[in-house]
């Protein structure tokens, strides 16, 4: 069934609130248009014959459309709570449900959707991406792990994931040790991005699974030596230090002893040259004004692929199957974006027709929105419709600025935290704030959709600035 767009009401809705899950085929979530249902694709790799079957089923058991969510999963909307049965047994049949919700709900498994394109990597990482989806599906010790703990196992190359924050991240490194080429290695990371997490040491490839189970017993068993036990491994972290970790698993690391990020954070990769040749931290982070965008070189014609984005990550069932219908092979990638592996000859011309974004210098792709009034219980504004709106109006800021958020709500799903401008919705209206997150101090408070769009067109880059 198509999609119905809703009309922007000014009337008080439910008050923003923690959902408390991480929905999934075996746990929908309820929102404003029905189900949402996240589909957990293995290490991101969807074959071209499952994307076609997932957008046949979106359409004949959801609204049509479909989401790409910041953790490379797909998302279907507008399932009826009556179609889920015949949903749950269609997408086992494809392969993509687990045993039970406990188990779908820890495989939280962020892999770089470039694995085995990219020439540049330091290595493929699929397969340990893998068999860590399946260990997490299978060890029920490790489904006690609270939801949204997550895991992430990048190879590096042109499209790495240096700030995707995660709890556990596993980062490809050269593996020089001591002036000793002992081949790929994996730098271990404790909760946040590259440059923010905390160093654990190394692991060597075929110990990453292992150290994996034993990190996540490690920290179920230390949490609960808290008197609040916390629910994010950047939390324990903070609490205990790095050391009493290390030295449970000390028999699973290799390399030299990372003494210097026992209680802090990562230094620079460029600090740390002398340890291990790691992939280099680009520029960037966060969402403040006048920070230079990162390097990352994913959309449009690559040498292996083809790199669609779409505005806000949404895209219709027809959309996905005509993408299928071009490589024999999709990626699903955190940035919103899908990967058409070893693309068919015209397809760039053809992504395009479909509204496909296919350059980095889009400004759309600065814009980021939650799903609104049209697909939230707890939105009052249309907040796509009012971010294309701004990209038309306002295309000189965005060209300045590295994000504006238009948030249904003060939780901020699609981005909790600073961006250069954002407009938090409430009873049909916005506040405005600049280089603030969701709710933060406004700037501009009361506007309708329309006055919010206009003050944001009329916004300078030099009153912009001045607001830090």
């Amino acid at each position: 069934m198509s999609a119905i767009t809703q009309p922007c009401i000014a009337l008080p809705r439910n008050p923003p609130r923690r959902r408390g899950m991480c929905p999934g085929v075996l746990a929908p979530m309820e929102v404003g248009d029905g189900l949402l249902v996240r589909v957990r694709v293995p290490a991101g790799v969807l074959p071209a014959a499952s994307a076609t079957r997932i957008a046949e089923l979106g359409r004949r058991y959801g609204n049509g459309l479909v989401d790409l969510s910041h953790r490379g999963n797909l998302q279907l909307r507008g399932v009826a709570a009556a179609d889920m049965a015949t949903l749950i047994a269609e997408l086992r049949a494809l392969g993509y449900v687990s045993e039970d919700a406990e188990s779908e709900a820890v495989r939280n498994v962020l892999t770089s959707p470039t694995a085995g394109l990219d020439g540049t990597a330091v290595l493929d990482v699929r397969p340990y991406a893998l068999a860590l989806d399946a260990r997490l599906a299978a060890d029920r010790d490790l489904q006690r792990l609270p939801p949204k703990f997550g895991w992430l196992v990048d190879g590096g190359g042109q499209a790495p994931l240096f700030d995707s924050s995660t709890d556990v991240r596993f980062d490809a490194v050269a593996g020089a040790v001591d002036g000793t080429v002992n081949g790929p290695l994996f730098r271990v990371g404790l909760g946040g991005t590259l440059g923010g997490a905390a160093l654990l040491g190394h692991c060597r490839p075929d110990d990453l699974v292992e150290l994996a189970a034993a990190l996540a017993r490690a920290f179920l068993e230390l949490r609960q030596t808290l008197a609040e036990p916390p629910r994010r491994m950047a939390g324990l972290v903070k609490a205990l230090g790095v050391e009493v970790l290390r030295e449970r698993v000390a028999g699973l690391l290799t390399g030299p002893h990372p003494s210097h990020a026992a209680h802090g954070p990562l230094p620079s990769p460029a600090s740390q040259e002398r340890e291990l040749q790691s992939p280099p931290l680009r520029s960037g982070g966060g969402s403040g004004w006048g920070q230079t965008p990162p390097t990352r070189l994913f959309l449009g014609l690559q040498p292996q692929w083809l790199g669609v984005a779409f505005p806000f990550g949404r895209l219709d069932c027809d959309k996905l199957e005509a993408l299928a219908a071009l490589t024999h092979e999709i990626r699903i990638t955190p940035w919103r974006a899908l990967l058409l592996a070893a693309p068919q000859d015209g397809a760039a011309e053809r992504a395009k027709a479909l509204g496909g974004i296919l350059d980095h210098g889009d400004i759309r792709l600065k814009l980021t929105a939650c799903s609104g009034v049209t697909g939230c219980d707890v939105g009052t504004t249309d907040t796509h419709a009012d971010g294309l709106a701004i990209a038309a109006r306002a295309a000189g800021l965005l060209e300045a600025v590295r994000m504006v958020h238009v948030s249904g709500c003060a939780k901020g799903c699609a981005h909790p935290g600073a961006a250069d401008v954002t407009l938090t919705a409430r009873e049909g209206v916005y506040d405005v704030a600049l280089n603030a997150a969701p709710g933060g101090t406004t700037w501009r408070s009361g506007l309708t959709p329309d006055a919010a769009v206009a003050a944001v067109a009329d916004l300078s880059v030099e009153e912009l600035s001045r607001v830090r």
